[in-house]
């Protein structure tokens, strides 16, 4: 099993939800906020656990890119050396200057869909269209290189509703064959032209023509990396410092503020997490929080022990500049 294939199943896992069910929306919110706080803590402390074991990689901050190759010098002329073999070059880790790059890409999404959330990390990446409200609508995207598992809240052998989608095969998947949305829980699979495979995961939407309006969804949406602007510049982050998790929500209804961005990294078996978002936002992580409030934006770093990478929460909160909430003006430049 691939990283990336094990990182799909944990977030399916982690993030599958149910069909619009009959709820009490006030006893829904109060547990909804609280389990949301424990399962991205737990989540990024299970990361932790599980890097320091070596059971698991992290999502490394450093990739391997090698400099360019140097032509080694000629052999004087009649010298009877020959052109000596080429030493291999070593490859030098580059830092990587954002935390956070989308895979897939929407392009067309229906009136009710008001932003784009993006994740990342141990969790595994993806892109979600979410509406507003109690229940808010959702459309989730991913891309992969194999086959999508059938979903663990379908389970049995659901039925396979083939469609096109721009050119290529797909098919919905769906428990009720005679309603290819599933009931509204709709699951949407699909080769794309480059021979990978997409999935569309949508709930909680409303209005008519819901099929045709996912099948357009699906159609014009675009795979490939993208890196996603955010609101900060980090200097450097503690040494050997990995990503477990990270997500830019935008969940006013939820979360009192447009849009909150939360990074978690390990290091040396400790835990960071970093906040940032307009004034008011809640605040993920561990640990006694150290804040500031600048240019329009509070930014808040957490450490589960005193330090993290021979650095202090403080220390680190020291690194970051934040760079207001008009978002034309956020970096894909992060770190470095």
């Amino acid at each position: 099993m691939t990283d990336h294939e094990l990182a799909t199943k944990l977030k399916e896992l982690a993030e599958t939800p149910a069909p619009p069910p009959r709820i009490d929306l006030d006893r829904a919110r109060r547990i909804g906020g609280r389990r949301r706080r424990v399962r991205t803590t737990a989540l990024a402390l299970g990361c932790a656990a599980a890097v320091t074991a070596g059971g698991v990689t992290a999502v490394s901050l450093f990739r391997p890119v090698p400099p360019p190759a140097i032509a080694p010098a000629a052999a004087p002329p009649g010298s009877g050396v020959g052109t000596p073999t080429p030493t291999p070059t070593p490859v030098i880790p580059v830092p990587v200057t954002n935390p956070m790059e989308a895979t897939a890409t929407f392009g067309w999404l229906p009136e009710q869909i008001k932003d784009i959330e993006y994740m990342v990390g141990a969790h595994g990446d993806g892109t979600l269209a979410i509406g507003r409200g109690e229940l808010p609508p959702m459309i989730s995207l991913s891309i992969s290189d194999q086959e999508p598992p059938i979903p663990h809240n379908l389970g049995g052998q659901p039925s396979r509703i083939p469609v096109r989608i721009g050119g290529q095969d797909g098919y919905w998947l769906t428990n009720a064959p005679d309603d290819p949305l599933n009931r509204g829980d709709s699951y949407l699979h699909w080769r794309t032209r480059e021979g990978r495979w997409a999935q569309l995961h949508a709930y909680y939407l409303v209005g008519p023509d819901l099929q045709q309006v996912l099948t357009r969804v699906a159609g014009e949406a675009t795979f490939g990396i993208r890196p996603v602007p955010l609101p900060l510049h980090i200097t450097s982050l503690p040494k050997e410092s990995s990503l477990t998790d990270g997500y830019l929500r935008r969940r006013p209804d939820q979360d009192g503020v447009p849009w909150r961005l939360v990074l978690q990294y390990t290091s040396e078996g400790g835990l960071a997490t970093i906040n940032v978002s307009p004034p008011g936002g809640p605040t993920d992580g561990l640990g006694e929080p150290q804040c500031t409030t600048k240019n329009g934006l509070k930014a808040c770093v957490s450490f589960n022990q005193p330090k993290i990478g021979g650095v202090t929460a403080k220390e680190l909160l020291s690194r970051i500049t934040l760079l207001g909430p008009d978002e034309s003006k956020w970096t894909t430049r992060v770190i470095g």
